[in-house]
């Protein structure tokens, strides 16, 4: 059995947490209608909810949404017409990371701040860092949900973190070393990224500076275990997990414990989430095997709440039961939704590509891939999808590893790929994330 930071919530059976966020939902639809132009308007038709089910009458808000309502912000009131608390008692501000358009911004007050932390130190721990910990937190980008609500969380645990991210490479990785962490947390692009290239700046390997856990999330990819195996022994790390957040919602809501079979939900408290079906908006059962779309609800939030948001997350459940002691189901990420990808009458996952790829051939690839895109609209292909793949200098007959990657993709997806082999360092890799599509260079 494992320890827990919250007890009481991450024990609580799932049909119990229904009813307590029900209450609270109800809670928050009286107090955004009340303080909140865009929330008077968006749900003048919605009254108290009786039912779970009902949640699905209640319309669903997108990031295009909340980017229109905060184009009315002014110096009263910054966060547009989204915003409930007074700008007095707005303590701090985050941002989405802008990838797909304008940032949207945030706001929480200093009550929003206490939940923040508890709710991020559940997250963390869960996914084992603990108070004994010297935590190398590598991500650079202070406003951005990974940033500063991360060393929040691990701080608010009692762990020394050592915020080394937007340090200058060579320096950062001096910094691992000369604190002796014993942890880091970065996207999975660049906790690879740093184990690769650790002898080039530091002339060791990254097992030599002696961190033994790794965090990684941001994007999908570390549910596969060719990347994850691959992670853990460059690092000679003992615990590999997955952690997942959403600016929009709450920096840090999914991690894996112990097992490193999935994640669970850890943000319990403070945030309702539904799965719902993509396509009809209805809700979909917590069972092995179901896929769907998370959509949240900030249930004590005070600055700017969100209610029931469509991530466009796109995740599979993996199990309901867990040696831990969690009751939250645990799954995994598999893509966006709105990064499917439509060969001829197929629909694909760039995500999914790059696991068949990655499991199917390990030994001849770094794990780097790229689809390519023709624009950055292109949703359908009538030919092969393109895709960059990075093959190891030592094999021989790149002919047959193009045909075989190809047939496997098309037997186990039933798309067509078009795999284009590149030499390793050739998909540009990235501080932050790096991206499974990419635009052709015109």
């Amino acid at each position: 059995m494992s320890d827990f930071w919250n007890q009481q919530f991450e024990t609580m059976p799932w049909s119990d947490l229904h009813t307590y966020w029900l209450d609270k939902f109800n809670h928050l639809l009286t107090y955004v209608k009340a303080n909140s132009p865009f929330y008077a308007k968006h749900l003048e038709k919605v009254n108290a909810v009786s039912s779970f089910d009902e949640l699905t009458n209640v319309p669903v808000m997108t990031k295009a949404e909340i980017r229109e309502a905060q184009l009315a912000g002014d110096r009263t009131m910054p966060l547009g017409t989204i915003q409930v608390a007074k700008s007095e008692d707005i303590v701090q501000v985050i941002s989405s990371s802008g990838t797909t358009g304008r940032p949207v911004y945030y706001g929480i007050t200093q009550r929003d701040l206490e939940s923040w932390r508890e709710a991020l130190a559940a997250f963390t721990y869960n996914a084992g860092i603990r108070k004994n910990d010297v935590v190398g937190h590598v991500v650079g980008t202070a406003i951005f949900a990974g940033g500063e609500p991360y060393f929040e969380g691990m701080r608010h645990i009692g762990a020394t973190v050592v915020w080394a991210g937007g340090l200058a490479t060579e320096r950062l990785y001096e910094t691992l070393r000369n604190m002796h962490c014993t942890a880091i947390l970065g996207t999975t692009s660049f906790d690879l990224y740093l184990a690769e290239n650790c002898r080039k700046y530091l002339g060791i390997d990254a097992r030599e500076l002696g961190i033994k856990k790794i965090l990684g999330g941001g994007e999908p990819g570390l549910s596969e275990e060719p990347i994850r195996n691959k992670i853990k022994e460059l690092w000679g790390a003992d615990t590999v997990r997955e952690v997942m957040g959403l600016a929009d919602i709450m920096p840090g809501m999914w991690s894996e414990c112990a097992e490193e079979k999935g994640m669970h939900f850890t943000a319990q408290p403070h945030v309702m989430v539904e799965l719902t079906d993509p396509d009809t908006g209805k809700h979909l059962p917590w069972e092995p095997g179901v896929c769907g779309e998370p959509v949240y609800t900030t249930i004590t939030r005070e600055a700017t709440p969100i209610v029931r948001y469509a991530s466009h997350d796109y995740i599979r459940v993996e199990a309901i039961e867990c040696s831990c002691g969690r009751t939250s189901p645990r799954m995994r990420c598999i893509g966006r939704v709105d990064d499917m990808l439509i060969y001829k009458a197929m629909n694909v996952f760039p995500s999914a590509i790059r696991d068949v790829v990655v499991k199917g051939f390990e030994e001849h690839l770094t794990g780097y891939i790229q689809v390519v895109k023709d624009n950055a609209m292109q949703v359908r292909f009538d030919d092969a999808i393109p895709v960059d793949i990075e093959v190891l200098p030592t094999v021989q007959d790149t002919k047959k590893l193009k045909r075989d990657i190809e047939n496997k993709v098309r037997e186990l997806l039933v798309v067509k790929i078009d795999a284009n082999l590149v030499p390793p360092e050739t998909i540009e890799r990235t501080a932050y994330k790096t991206p499974l599509v990419r635009v052709r260079k015109k």
